[in-house]
């Protein structure tokens, strides 16, 4: 039996685990996360792993379980770093995070408990025909959303899409469908990670939430647009600025609750 030692991070219930312990192998990553999803006093709906900087220069990294991208887990991320370092107050952390090249900027208010990340801007955008409709597809690094208003959110109608996803050759390292359901403005969220072979129907999604802001922001032209997305676990706010129709900047932020340093035992 081995001892991780890891924290526990909630951005609006989509509960988080940082991984502290240096672990490089893959397979040993696959088995820990599964072990972490697995485990029911946790209620973990993800897994990161951290990589300090080499000889403590540069950036701090986080690597998710299967090298996915994730929003949620970038902001908290950025929150755990400004405690870990002794900063307070209202700070710009840059990270890095799996499913993205560029760096990112996590705005964090270490008073508040608050915590905004700046979203790499979507790769490619498109749509799926599924049960007489037109679904939006919206392509990140590292993951890929459809938005799905009015669908029923369960498996079988995830399976359906994400196997529409697949046959178009189209296969991303995560996948999530965000089920819209317009008449009382609420979002439910289901990803899907490869490596893990693993699907959540999330308290929260922080890229989906950026996702479906895109979408319901489409004919914006010129301005900033910021609204809350009200998800299973809490609310999450999503701002788009665009200009001349152009996406300038997708950002998503919230409360962020950290626990400390415990065991985990595998």
């Amino acid at each position: 039996m081995r001892e991780y030692k890891i924290v526990v991070a909630d951005p609006a219930k989509n509960i988080t685990i940082f991984v502290l312990d240096r672990v490089e192998s893959r397979d040993e990553r696959v088995l820990l996360s599964k072990a972490i999803l697995a485990d029911a006093s946790l209620e973990a709906e993800q897994v990161g792993f951290v990589v300090p900087p080499p000889g403590g220069e540069g950036l701090w990294r986080l690597e998710m379980m299967g090298g996915e991208f994730c929003g949620n887990a970038g902001r908290a991320f950025g929150l755990f770093l400004a405690r870990k370092q002794g900063l307070s107050g209202e700070l710009k952390i840059p990270v890095e995070i799996s499913g993205s090249r560029e760096p990112l900027s996590v705005y964090v208010n270490t008073l508040a408990g608050t915590a905004e990340v700046n979203m790499p801007l979507p790769l490619e955008e498109y749509s799926v025909a599924y049960s007489g409709a037109d679904f939006p597809v919206i392509v990140f690094e590292g993951i890929t959303h459809i938005i799905a208003p009015e669908a029923p959110p369960d498996k079988d109608t995830f399976f359906a899409l994400k196997k529409i996803i697949e046959e178009a050759g189209k296969t991303p390292e995560a996948l999530g469908v965000m089920f819209w359901d317009s008449a009382v403005s609420y979002m439910a969220p289901a990803v899907y990670v490869y490596a893990t072979d693993s699907l959540v129907f999330e308290s929260s999604c922080g890229s989906g939430s950026a996702a479906l802001a895109l979408w319901q922001n489409s004919l914006l032209l010129n301005g900033e647009a910021l609204g809350e997305i009200v998800q299973p676990g809490g609310v999450i706010a999503a701002r788009v600025v665009k200009h001349g129709g152009e996406v300038l900047s997708v950002s998503i932020g919230g409360e962020v609750k950290l626990g400390e340093p415990r065991s985990f035992f595998v």
